[in-house]
């Protein structure tokens, strides 16, 4: 018969020949999964503020770009009891400013006024002491002619005496009378050099011989003035300081209420809206989950192999994934290679890792850009099932190995 026949039979085992070396040639070549899934992590976005929302934000598996609002909340119970007692400080200080500013005003008039006086006395007291040193010279010039009459007397008597013509005692009378000339001359250039001082002294602001005092009352007056000028000054300037201060905290505490009476949440990067857990009018407090955004910009998958192969597959190393059902293959690289006994859970994570099954290593796949990141209406695909193929990097043979773990079991 045909199906008896010697071709046949060689043809058979042929066939059933190379269905075994391709059923067994993957594991030889590297590493197969079939239970891998896309996954990607989602952002929760929390309230800001507590409040009330005042729009519905967009529904589930809504693109949205990055920067676009997504709620505004609003808070009208917001105490600004902070920021009326700094106003009412504020205003309270003004009004001081205010108050010593016509203080300031007032004492300076009288400062003005004070000076005038000082100036007019001074002036007329300069002019009074140049008019006695008018005089005083005047003096000079006349006991000057007093003791020239008196020397060419007593030298006229003097001679007569010698002759007996005249008197002794006229002698005498003639020579006190130069002495005199000679001593109200004296007297007269003193007084005229006391007055010269006082005017140099005058013209400097010191008044000589006006009592104890150098100065007189309105000079005195003026510098008590001046004094308290100066302190009233001093505190204008600290009420202004008080002023700025005040101003720069209302300014923080406008600021600070105005950012816990309205709230803008933006989206923080351009993904797709994954949950949404408040609608139009929903009371929040701070901290409560408003919405869940789905993050496509770093897919990866996480897949299952036999522990046994863990140290033959190494972080960065090439894998090649394809999409249950699929014909297109997408490139990835291992991100990390975990036992079967680590803690993996992640809360973040939006689909759920495959469970591990006995002594199997959990190996996370990062996928590179690819057109799944722009599927925003199939949720970037995330949680579909793949086929994850990773080559061999060592140079060993799977029998080589088995029968090394095989000798280190039974001896």
């Amino acid at each position: 018969m045909f199906w008896n026949s010697r071709a046949v039979r060689i043809l058979v085992g042929v066939l059933l020949l190379g269905a075994a070396v391709l059923a067994v040639l993957p594991n030889v070549t590297g590493y197969t999964s079939l239970d891998g899934t896309v996954n990607a992590r989602f952002t929760i976005i929390a309230a800001p503020i507590e409040g009330v929302v005042s729009a519905t934000p967009p529904k589930v598996g809504t693109p949205v770009p990055e920067g676009e609002p997504l709620y505004r909340i609003r808070n009208e119970r917001i105490a600004r009891t902070a920021e009326a007692q700094l106003e009412a400080d504020l205003g309270a200080t003004r009004e001081r400013l205010r108050a010593l500013e016509g203080q300031i005003a007032s004492l300076t008039a009288i400062r003005n006024d004070l000076a005038g006086r000082l100036k007019e006395y001074q002036q007329a007291s300069i002019t009074g002491v140049q008019q006695e040193i008018v005089i005083r010279q005047q003096r000079i010039n006349a006991a000057q002619a007093q003791q020239i009459s008196a020397q060419a007397d007593l030298a006229r008597k003097t001679t007569l005496g010698a002759t007996g013509v005249v008197a002794g005692s006229s002698v005498e009378q003639a020579r006190a009378a130069l002495v005199a000339a000679t001593s109200e001359q004296a007297i007269a250039r003193a007084d005229l050099e006391r007055l010269t001082r006082q005017l140099e002294a005058l013209r400097k602001g010191t008044f000589v011989g006006e009592g104890r005092n150098d100065v007189p009352y309105s000079q005195q007056r003026q510098d008590e003035v001046a004094i308290q000028l100066a302190n009233v000054q001093m505190q204008a300037r600290a009420e202004r300081a008080r002023i700025q201060q005040l101003e720069r905290q209302i300014a923080l505490e406008s600021e600070r209420n105005d950012k816990l009476s309205t709230a803008v949440v933006r989206v923080p990067f351009e993904g797709v809206i994954w949950r949404n857990n408040v609608v139009a009018g929903s009371n929040v407090v701070v901290g409560n989950e408003l919405t869940r955004l789905l993050d496509c910009r770093d897919l990866f998958v996480d897949i299952l192999v036999n522990e046994a192969d863990y140290d033959s597959i190494r972080p960065n190393s090439p894998a090649e994934v394809r999409l249950l059902g699929g014909s297109q293959t997408i490139r990835g690289t291992v991100l990390s290679v975990r036992g079967s006994s680590a803690a993996v859970e992640e809360v973040v994570l939006a689909a759920v890792p495959p469970e591990s099954r006995g002594k199997t290593a959990r190996i996370r796949v990062a996928l590179e850009p690819n057109d799944m990141q722009r599927d925003f209406a199939n949720f970037c695909q995330v949680g579909r099932s793949v086929q994850v193929r990773i080559a061999r990097s060592t140079k060993k043979y799977p029998l080589v190995n088995w029968v090394r773990s095989l000798w280190f079991s039974i001896s």
